[in-house]
This record gives structure tokens, C-alpha cells and sequence, in this order.
């Protein structure tokens, strides 16, 4: 009856134990990116396929099966011996006394349970509690991370759209001289040498817009990479396109990023952002929370000096006569007083607290960095606000039909063009510096500034 109570405590003790939870595929699937993407869906999209993001999420569930290890207590031990058995008949008398030998076989049924002291096992937990929410973090600065990277190479790609509109209309309105110089030329008001000229400098411009293009069609392709996609069928319109032909639209570029570039100012202050940056950054709070966990191993590691107990139940067949005992166990801390992993704890507190440090400084200095940034990017969006924009169009509006009526040279409609071309292209980086300004910021706090 006790070596069948013994049985069904092991039995029962191996059924609590859960099946290992499955893992996912590591290789990453197949990323289907719509012709049109907007930069939600593109962080859609991020969350769901970026690699980075993928393995910082399985350390989590490294951490968490270290948490549920460190909260198990001991495994109880089950053992069975069998002594003094005759060497010259050993099957001989099994269960039964004989008086004519000096010694009976010994049957031994024994089942040992440590007991822990010093509350080592909520010691343990704790530390892999801290230890998982380190690792949380870690994951939230993998997104935060990829997230401004899929932002800047975003915008980068609208940038290069916008610019690429400005060199097929700056190419359009070229065209459109064109035709203006022939005319004069076929009434007899200009000399032709004038067209020739003129259409030797277009070429320039030509230049810029496949310039344009390519500039377009790889940072679609970075965006692309980032997300883990690759394009199935693209056009590549920079390699077929001659002078002389139709520029082609934006539609053959492996996908359309929609987003426009102009942002609505954000009132931040230094203070507030330096605030934001201890409190919700993913890599400061990391650091903390390893902190911790070091901590509470320093905490475990002096715990280790408690000794632990081990209570054992034995239940012994002796020839014809059952018997029952307990044996208590202690372990003698003569040659090992777990010095060395209080040591050992004592370091890794102190490397916690250096990286604590370091990871709080880098904080601060990016805040400093990027709010810096932000107050010269937002004075130079200043210099090209619309009405720049606006009285470059005029004047290059007016200089065209100055010259239709004879009143305004060639040279000086060229240069009423370059410049509004110039103002139009500075506009737009101009725009993009002071939005990746703001990115920067938010990549510096850990915190959303634009919604």
C-alpha cells in the first residue's frame, strides 16, 4: 500500500507538468504589400514581419519559460534497492527468511523531498519576473527602433516623389517654351540658333527627372526591403526611357507611398521631453528592470547560505519483516559557503547600474541632439514657407508672359524658371527635415508626437 502511494505521487507530480507551447516557423512569410501603401499600413505590415521585432518577441518566451523554471520547486527523488543478495544462489529465498543464512535480502523503498529555506524560490521568481519585463522592454525598443527607421525611409520615398513631380513639371513647362521659342522662330522674331541653344540646355533637365526617378523607385525598394517584401513585377523605367520620349508616371515604381510632407507644428519644451524620455523609453526601462533582477540575485545568492533540508520517507523489506523510517538531510558548508555567487551578484549589480547610467545619459543627450535639430529644421522651414513658394511661382508666371510680349529675354526666363525650380525642391526638404526632426524626437522619448 506505501510503495503504491509512493507511485501515484510521482504519476501525479509528472502530469503537472504542461506540454511545451509551440513555436512558429522561423522563416518569415510571405509579405503581401497593396500598390498604394500609406505609412499605417506600412507599420502594419512592420509589426507583423520585421525580423527584429520577430526575434526580440522570442525573447520573451525565452524569459517566460525561464520565470515558470524558477517558480517550480524541487522535484521530489523515488528510489528502490535491492542488497544482500547470495552470489552463489541469488534467486534463492526472494521474499522469504532463512534462518540458515546470516543475511535476508533488503528491499528499499525510499522517496526524498528538499525542502528550500530562505525563500529561494520567491527570490528566484522575482529576479525572472524583473528578468521578462527587461525582455518586454526589449521588444518595445526593437519596435521603437524599426518603427523611426521605417518612418525616415517613408518619407524619404515621398520626398523623392515630390521631387520627382517637380523634375516631370519642370520638364513639362521646358516643353512648353519650347514650343513658345519655335513659334517666334517660324514669325521671324527670334534667330534659330536661339532653339538650337535652348533645346542643348534641356538635356539637363532630362537629366534630373531619370535623376528623379531612380532616386524614387530605390527608396520605394528601401521601404520594400524594411518590411521584408520584394517587388514581383517592376518597370524600370530609368533604363527605357530615352531624351525624347514621354517621362513615365508614377505607377511604374514598384508601389505609390501616399503621405504628404508638410506636418503641423508640436509645442514641446526641453523639460517635458527629458521627462518623457526616463519614463518611457524602452531601453531605459530595460536597463531598470535588469537593475532589479541583479538585485534580487544578490538577495537569492545570500539566500543560498540558508541550508536546505531534505526530509526522506523509507519504507524496508528485511527478510519477513517490514519496517518504516525517516531520514533528514543537511548539507555541511565546509569547503563552499556560496561566496562566489554572492561575488558574482555583487558584480552584476555593479554592471547593471554602469549601463543604467550610461543608457539614462544617452537619453538625455538624444533629446538634446534632436530637440536642437528640431528648432534649426523648424527656422528653415520658415525661410520657405508658402508665400516663398508662392512668389517664386509669381515671378516665373510673370516672367513667361513678359516674355510672350517681347519684353523679357530668354536668359532672364530661364533664370525666372531655375529659381522657382530651386525654391520648390528646397521646399520640399526643408519640409522633410522638420517632419525626421520630429521623428527624432519621438525616437528620443519613446513617445508619439505626431498622430
Amino acid at each position: 500500500m506505501f510503495i503504491a502511494l509512493l507511485l501515484l505521487i510521482a504519476i501525479r507530480a509528472q502530469g503537472q507538468i504542461a506540454p511545451p507551447a509551440p513555436i512558429g516557423a522561423t522563416a518569415a512569410p510571405r509579405v503581401d504589400v497593396p500598390r498604394q501603401l500609406s505609412l499605417d499600413k506600412a507599420q502594419e505590415i512592420l509589426l507583423q514581419n520585421n525580423l527584429s521585432i520577430i526575434a526580440a518577441r522570442y525573447g520573451v518566451e525565452l524569459a517566460r519559460a525561464q520565470r515558470l523554471t524558477a517558480s517550480l520547486s524541487p522535484n521530489p527523488t523515488l528510489s528502490f534497492g535491492a542488497e544482500q543478495f547470495d552470489v552463489g544462489h541469488p534467486f534463492r529465498d526472494l521474499v522469504t527468511t532463512n534462518s540458515n543464512t546470516a543475511a535476508n535480502r533488503v528491499y528499499t523503498f525510499r522517496f526524498d523531498q528538499v525542502f528550500e529555506r530562505g525563500d529561494k524560490r520567491r527570490l528566484r521568481t522575482e529576479a525572472a519576473d524583473f528578468q521578462l519585463k527587461a525582455a518586454e522592454a526589449q521588444v518595445l525598443d526593437a519596435t521603437r527602433q524599426q518603427m523611426f527607421q521605417l518612418k525616415q525611409l517613408f518619407y524619404t520615398a515621398v520626398l523623392a516623389r515630390e521631387n520627382l513631380r517637380v523634375a516631370q513639371e519642370n520638364l513639362y513647362l521646358i516643353d512648353s517654351t519650347e514650343q513658345l521659342i519655335k513659334l517666334h522662330v517660324e514669325t521671324g522674331d527670334m534667330a534659330e540658333w536661339e532653339l538650337i541653344k535652348f533645346q542643348t540646355g534641356k538635356v539637363q533637365y532630362q537629366s534630373d527627372l531619370v535623376a528623379a526617378q531612380l532616386s524614387y523607385q530605390q527608396s520605394v525598394r528601401d521601404v520594400l526591403n524594411l518590411l521584408g517584401s520584394q517587388p514581383a513585377n517592376v518597370l524600370v523605367a530609368v533604363a527605357t526611357t530615352g531624351p525624347n520620349q514621354t517621362p513615365p508616371p508614377l505607377s511604374d515604381a514598384p508601389l505609390e507611398v501616399l503621405g504628404d510632407l508638410h506636418v503641423q507644428p508640436v509645442a514641446i519644451s526641453i523639460p517635458d521631453l527629458q521627462q518623457r524620455a526616463l519614463a518611457n523609453r524602452p531601453d531605459v526601462i530595460a536597463a531598470q528592470r535588469t537593475l532589479d533582477a541583479a538585485q534580487r540575485a544578490l538577495d537569492l545568492a545570500y539566500a543560498l547560505r540558508h541550508r536546505d533540508v531534505d526530509v526522506a520517507m523509507e519504507y524496508q523489506r528485511e527478510g519477513g519483516e517490514n519496517t518504516v523510517g525517516v531520514v533528514v538531510s543537511v548539507p555541511l558548508f565546509l569547503h563552499n559557503n556560496h561566496q562566489g555567487e554572492i561575488n558574482q551578484a555583487v558584480a552584476q549589480i555593479a554592471q547593471a547600474k554602469t549601463a543604467l547610467a550610461q543608457v539614462t545619459l544617452q537619453a538625455l543627450t538624444d533629446v538634446d541632439k534632436a530637440y536642437r535639430a528640431y528648432e534649426l529644421s523648424q527656422k528653415l522651414l520658415q525661410l520657405y514657407a508658402s508665400e516663398t513658394v508662392a512668389r517664386a511661382e509669381e515671378s516665373f508666371r510673370i516672367a513667361g508672359v513678359s516674355y510672350k510680349e517681347g519684353n523679357t529675354s530668354l536668359l532672364e526666363l530661364r533664370d525666372a524658371q531655375r529659381t522657382y525650380n530651386q525654391i520648390l525642391v528646397a521646399s520640399n526638404q526643408a519640409h522633410y527635415n522638420y517632419r525626421m526632426s520630429i521623428y527624432q524626437l519621438e525616437l528620443a522619448t519613446g513617445r508619439e508626437l505626431l498622430k
